[in-house]
């Protein structure tokens, strides 16, 4: 028992509302994200500190080595993003004082900042890293330790499903003379990390016993970084595709062949998942670029034997995650939406517009022969009673001029339609309405 005393510790924590910060589209059109959490210090008797305070830092850094030896040259830059700091302790009208006691137990403070949407998502390359990291830090009186406590926030991107370039399909589509015509479809440009790319061949051989011996896709990266004045860029093969003879019973076409001949295939490319440093999201700003292009290869067997190559390439782009559709699109219908009971808070909204289907994006290569392969006061209340003198009104001590968000009144309990209100006639009997309706009358006699 006397042990278990002895290894209990103060606690700080730092907690989050949500551990990934997701931004909704483009940089230049995304309107940012809450950061929401709680700074939690337990303590197991009174302490004296000085300030309790609470940082966030984004920062972006490249470094690389170029040479060998005493002509080795190192490059290195870093850049803060964005900075912002929270004090819990000591308030407004304690800043005279030196040191504050804090009873013994759980202290909490919350926190929260609105990150913009420009913002470049977290990465961790070989060559460059983009991080964002919260410090809470409790400071203590002379000769004792400080309590510090860090934790890093992951920034993602996250595209909406009615981008255009989620909508327009790529289609390369050419003709080699005396060959073939080739079709090579894509549904997207872009692509998600844990998705697949598929690849669709479509082959109309015009030479006579032409035969296709493989097809080959292949995801290529490339990361460019930049300090100064000086640049590096890396290359990798993220990941490859062969499909040997991939029309092993196909019709050959013959010189006495009236028909033409198609020949489809399609291969899939798996995209790794974000758990895995094997690819990188696309990235574009003034330190990191980081772009991605799908290479593909038809390798041919002539009549006479020989071999031809037709190489083509189209670039992509790699995201984090497509956001999906029933979630920001499952609005109810308006004659249902305002039934519902009204809302005391509102939260952001975002509107999202149906996407309009664009033509493909042609793509058109030309074959090279080759060798070889390789976020009151109370409200007034006024008493309301329903025209009939019975049940008050449903809306009854609610304030009416706060408007929520379409979002926020989509998501609360509909309720009943009210059974008190006027009919036609006695809305007619009433002098004003009277008056009004005959003003009507009017306008529609003069009208005709």
């Amino acid at each position: 028992m006397v042990s278990a005393i002895r290894h209990k510790t103060n606690e700080l924590k730092v907690e989050l509302a949500s551990e990934e910060i997701v931004l909704m589209g483009h940089a230049s059109e995304s309107t940012g994200k809450l950061l929401r959490g709680t700074v939690i210090l337990n303590l197991m008797e009174p302490m004296k500190v000085r300030t309790i305070t609470l940082s966030f830092f984004g920062k972006m850094k490249v470094s690389w080595s170029e040479g060998i030896g005493h002509h080795q040259h190192y490059h290195k830059q870093e850049k803060d993003i964005m900075e912002h700091k929270w004090q819990f302790v000591p308030i407004m009208d304690q800043s005279h004082k030196k040191a504050f006691t804090l009873g013994a137990g759980e202290h909490k403070w919350d926190f929260e900042l609105l990150l913009p949407g420009d913002l470049p998502q977290t990465l961790e390359a070989e060559g460059g890293q983009v991080v964002y990291r919260l410090k809470a830090m409790v400071e203590r009186t002379a000769f004792l330790q400080n309590i510090i406590k860090k934790k890093l926030v992951r920034v993602v991107r996250c595209m909406l499903p009615t981008e255009l370039e989620l909508i327009q399909t790529v289609e390369i589509h050419n003709t080699w003379a005396e060959k073939m015509m080739y079709d090579i479809l894509l549904p997207s440009k872009v692509y998600a990390r844990g998705h697949l790319i598929p690849v669709t061949f479509h082959i109309t051989p015009i030479a006579s016993k032409l035969r296709v011996r493989t097809l080959t896709a292949t995801l290529k990266e490339y990361c460019t970084y930049t300090a100064n004045d000086s640049s590096k860029t890396d290359t990798r093969i993220v990941k490859i595709q062969r499909d040997e003879d991939p029309f092993p019973n196909a019709p050959i076409r013959t010189e006495d062949s009236s028909e033409p001949v198609t020949w489809t295939k399609e291969i899939k490319l798996d995209i790794p998942p974000m758990s895995s440093q094997q690819a990188f999201c696309d990235a574009d700003n003034e330190m990191i670029r980081i772009r991605h292009k799908l290479k593909f290869v038809i390798c041919l067997v002539n009549a006479d034997g020989h071999l031809s190559e037709l190489r083509c390439s189209v670039p992509v782009i790699i995201i984090s995650s497509i956001s999906a559709q029933t979630e920001l699109n499952s609005l109810p219908a308006y004659e249902t939406a305002w039934q519902n009971v009204l809302c005391l808070e509102s939260g952001p909204s975002t509107p999202v517009s149906e996407g309009i289907p664009t033509p493909p994006i042609m793509c058109h290569t030309s074959p090279m022969p080759v060798l070889a392969s390789n976020h009151h006061d109370d409200p007034l209340e006024i008493p309301l009673e329903s025209p009939s003198g019975g049940e008050p009104l449903w809306w009854h001590g609610s304030n009416l001029s706060r408007v929520p968000s379409y979002r926020t009144a989509a998501q609360q309990a509909p309720v009943s339609l009210s059974g008190s209100l006027p009919s036609y006639d006695q809305l007619a009997g009433s002098p004003r309405h009277a008056a009004m309706f005959g003003q009507l009358h009017m306008s529609s006699g003069q009208a005709f």
